[in-house]
């Protein structure tokens, strides 16, 4: 029984133009994902460090 991947040759070419694109979207995604949380923690510390407010009632 044969499967109907006759023509796999035709498909690599496909992911060999691909492979760059993902390999981009994901360091951008990396990227941008370390950034954030970068300033989050920069946002904690930030907080860490301002003394307490007080409330006004």
């Amino acid at each position: 029984m044969s499967f109907p991947l006759a023509h796999v040759a035709h498909w690599y070419h496909a992911l060999l133009y691909l492979a760059p694109i993902l390999l981009i979207g994901l360091g951008l995604w990396w990227s941008s994902r370390r950034e954030r949380a970068a300033e989050r923690a920069a946002e904690r510390e930030r907080a860490a460090e301002q003394p307490p407010r007080e409330s006004r009632r």
